[in-house]
């Protein structure tokens, strides 16, 4: 199986490699397979918060805006 590469692409299209640092899934245990929250670091040790329920948007603790979450293989 191939490595799925984490990105978050900000303000001014800056992009930045990101790994998981948390997943948490809120609810009821019944078949829940997805986290529906995540954490994010970037190589600096920058945290990102998921700020959508789908997953794609976050927002880091010390930068502004909002980042959307790029999937590479």
């Amino acid at each position: 199986m191939d490595t799925l590469h984490l990105f978050l692409e900000g303000p001014g299209r800056e992009t930045i490699a990101v790994t998981t640092l948390d997943a948490e899934t809120y609810g009821s245990a019944q078949g829940a397979s997805e986290p529906t929250h995540r954490t994010l670091v970037d190589d600096n040790g920058n945290i990102a918060e998921q700020t959508d329920k789908s997953g794609y948007r976050y927002q880091f603790r010390e930068r502004f805006g909002v980042w959307s979450l790029i999937v590479s293989d």
